[in-house]
């Protein structure tokens, strides 16, 4: 007669095997409970793993946009800071210069002061950056696009020099026009050069401005698929050289001492470029708000779906913690009862049926 019989070795090594796999899976079941996830995710949603993937790849695409858009709104906000502190330096020199329009005012020499303390205010805020990149060079991020009004280490000479020098060789030679003519000839000079471009070696691109010259292309951003955000306002755009030029010219000259002759153009032509600047400095700030309210749109659009695909992840992917601790139970169970056969069969011996 044959009998089918197993040794208690091979008994004991198969109940081994059973707990080890046993002791595995509540490993696994613990990493569900504390996580929320399926372990194997592929596994638990089988036909579903190819959705999960895109849902997974779309979430984190968009995850990203929102990391970007949050990086250009931080951008723009500084610019935006800039512009505003820009237009204030500005309207504070209009101010002081509109006031004597008319005549010589005792008050020239202040207003001298005034024009450079604020025409630095401006270069400095023209020089303002975010992260690791300027704001106001265009595409050349690297380098700060205005040379500072007193000069730098360039060898150059300074910005304030330059239209000083160019004054001086408007009038044949004396710092500031003593007629109408001269007045005229210096202003013409002056329009020279901070023209776009200029004939001079030393023009406003170059002399005073270093960043990306006004024909290379604009900056702009896709903060998705479908917007583009041009955001590239230059030191060297038109509004800035008229506020520049202003500037440059009232604190360039005591106009206390000019004749009143002189007097009356020039300081007619330096409150229309600071008066200009302004107004287009304006216009760029108000353009930029608008492109602000745009990023806040698609950033709360953004928001909102990565909300709702986190939903849609979660409830692919997540594990009930009712069923996760119901089979806990049952391994546990399971692993108890393999454990005491396993124990009661290294017990045995022959003499347990003598």
């Amino acid at each position: 007669m044959l009998y089918n019989a197993v040794s208690t070795l091979g008994l004991s090594k198969r109940l081994q095997t059973a707990n080890t796999e046993l002791q595995l899976e509540r490993l696994r079941n613990n990493d569900e409970i504390a996580s929320g996830k399926h372990f194997d995710v592929a596994k638990a949603l089988g036909a579903r793993t190819g959705q999960a993937i895109a849902l997974r790849n779309l979430y984190d695409e968009t995850d990203q946009t929102l990391k970007s858009t949050a990086l250009l709104q931080g951008r723009l906000g500084t610019m935006d800071s800039a512009l505003t502190n820009i237009l204030s330096a500005g309207q504070d020199v209009l101010a002081a210069a509109s006031v004597g329009l008319g005549q010589p005012s005792p008050t020239g020499s202040s207003l001298q002061v005034r024009a450079r303390a604020m025409l630095e205010q401006v270069v400095g805020m023209l020089n303002a950056s975010s992260g690791n990149g300027y704001l106001f060079g265009g595409v050349e991020v690297k380098a700060a696009p205005m040379r500072a009004v007193q000069g730098d280490e360039s060898g150059l000479p300074s910005p304030i020099q330059i239209v000083q020098d160019t004054i001086a060789a408007a009038t044949g030679g004396t710092s500031s026009p003593q007629t109408p003519a001269e007045t005229a000839a210096a202003v013409a000079a002056l329009d020279d050069l901070f023209a776009a471009p200029s004939a001079s070696p030393l023009g406003f691109e170059g002399g005073f401005y270093q960043g990306a010259p006004s024909t290379a292309p604009r900056l702009s951003a896709r903060p998705d698929r479908s917007t583009e955000i041009p955001y590239g306002i230059q030191g060297n755009d038109p509004a800035m050289r008229d506020l520049l030029q202003g500037l440059y010219m009232l604190a360039s000259v005591d106009t206390s001492q000019l004749p009143l002759d002189a007097y009356k153009p020039y300081m007619e032509a330096a409150v229309a470029k600071v008066s200009g600047g302004i107004e287009g400095v304006r216009d760029a700030t108000a353009q930029l708000g608008i492109h602000r309210a745009q990023l806040d749109d698609i950033a709360a659009m953004n928001t909102t779906q990565l909300r709702i695909l986190n939903d849609q992840l979660d409830a692919m992917e997540s594990v009930d913690p009712a069923e996760a601790s119901l089979r806990m139970n049952q391994l546990e169970v399971q692993i108890e009862a393999t454990a005491a056969a396993t124990a009661r069969i290294a017990r045995m011996s022959l003499t347990n049926y003598l």
